[in-house]
């Protein structure tokens, strides 16, 4: 039986960026935490390559391919080549794919998130047309951005969880994200409550 990726197996404790919450701070609902974290591109690449699989669903062990259908169309994901550039206000995830037309090629997503100083939240945007031959962008970039948008927030999520847990004992969540050359730049915050009164 598979056993499918819920939590990445990382070792954060050799990252030195990041900060554990001092248990006696106790974050009420959307406070921030102290520091915002200043991730260096190869340890977002390390977080990235594990949580990949979770973007994906892929069970341990296995295969880092996955095959995308649409009608007629199949486009093979190597998952396991996802690459992520960081430069002033831009995160650039590169997406390595193939099909019988093209053959494998890399296609960058550049995703615009906020800088140190002028922070935007989790408000992001990119290029509806990407950069690749224009049948395979045309029939798979709806698909392509969505799955880079989310690995960018589940990398985001899991590294901010890791700082620790707000008052009522939940993980803290990403309430900013920005970028500077080859850092990628959290704000960790205690997650808002869709309950009232809680």
């Amino acid at each position: 039986m598979a056993t499918f990726a819920r939590s990445p197996s990382i070792d954060f404790s050799r990252f030195k960026w990041l900060k554990p919450l001092d248990t006696s701070l106790l974050l009420d609902v959307g406070d921030r935490s102290p520091d915002l974290l200043s991730v260096p591109t190869k340890d977002a690449q390390r977080v990235l390559s594990e949580t990949v699989r979770l973007v994906l669903d892929l069970p341990r062990n296995s295969t880092p391919l996955v095959v995308w259908t649409q009608g007629d169309s199949e486009l093979l994901v190597h998952s396991d080549q996802t690459r992520i550039g960081l430069s002033s206000g831009v995160v650039t995830l590169r997406i390595t794919v193939e099909c019988e037309e093209h053959g494998k090629l890399v296609i960058p997503v550049p995703i615009g998130v906020g800088t140190k100083q002028s922070p935007t939240g989790l408000v992001m945007a990119t290029f509806e047309d990407l950069e690749g031959p224009a049948e395979l962008v045309a029939a798979w970039s709806d698909a392509i951005i969505a799955f880079v948008w989310e690995a960018l927030l589940e990398i985001a999520r899991v590294i901010c969880a890791e700082v620790g847990n707000d008052k009522r004992g939940l993980p803290l969540v990403p309430g900013s994200m920005g970028a500077s050359p080859n850092r990628l730049l959290l704000q960790p915050v205690s997650r808002f409550s869709l309950m009232p009164g809680a």
